[in-house]
């Protein structure tokens, strides 16, 4: 079972990474992935399935290559297996020409020019991976010296300012917010009987 993101897509999606935080991500995406699955069997469904039979959208991904040596690119999305379309520099290329694993494209002659690449993904991968960023951003993004406070302010002279921290608990888990994106939310139903039967004595 693959991830639902990369330390490339966090970076392209929320901001440059440190070498720290990039080792800290590599580790804490494949939790943030086995947490979504397990989130979804606990509702009784397999999130991998709800990803394969989920909508399909399509999308064209441009690249400009200025070397002339062995290239690899990195798709935007996975890409659903047999609906790629690959042109380089305005002709079509066969699937011979290049090799496609998961998002990486590798072809087996150096190119330069432009690539463009159109094919279909699944819709809810793409929410996945926006969630699983989330969550590993909001680990990143407090300092753990400062847990378990929510928010905390610092001052220098008549300066101060304060901040209010995005996961003070620490834990790596997903918010309510983040399970009804995944469409993993359940709807908890009470009922209340106000027709009680009368007590005989």
């Amino acid at each position: 079972m693959s991830d639902y993101a990369t330390v490339a897509d966090i970076q392209r999606l929320k901001r440059p990474l440190t070498a720290s935080e990039q080792e800290r991500a590599a580790a804490l995406i494949p939790l943030v992935s086995s947490l979504i699955r397990f989130e979804a069997e606990k509702t009784g469904r397999n999130f991998d399935l709800m990803v394969y039979e989920s909508e399909l959208v399509p999308t064209i991904d441009a690249f400009e290559v200025a070397d002339d040596e062995p290239t690899t690119i990195t798709l935007s999305n996975t890409p659903v297996t047999g609906e790629v379309f690959v042109a380089v520099n305005g002709q079509e290329v066969t699937n011979a020409d290049y090799a496609l694993l998961g998002r990486d494209i590798s072809f087996v002659n150096p190119i330069v020019g432009e690539i463009l690449v159109r094919y279909d993904y699944r819709g809810l991968a793409d929410v996945a991976k926006s969630v699983t960023c989330d969550v590993v951003m909001r680990e990143l993004n407090t300092p753990g010296g400062m847990l378990p406070a929510t928010s905390f302010s610092e001052g220098a002279g008549s300066v101060s300012q304060s901040f209010s921290l995005p996961n003070s608990s620490g834990a790596i888990k997903l918010w309510p917010s983040d399970l009804k994106a995944l469409g993993l939310k359940r709807q908890k139903l009470d009922a209340l009987n106000l027709m009680k039967p009368r007590r005989r004595c």
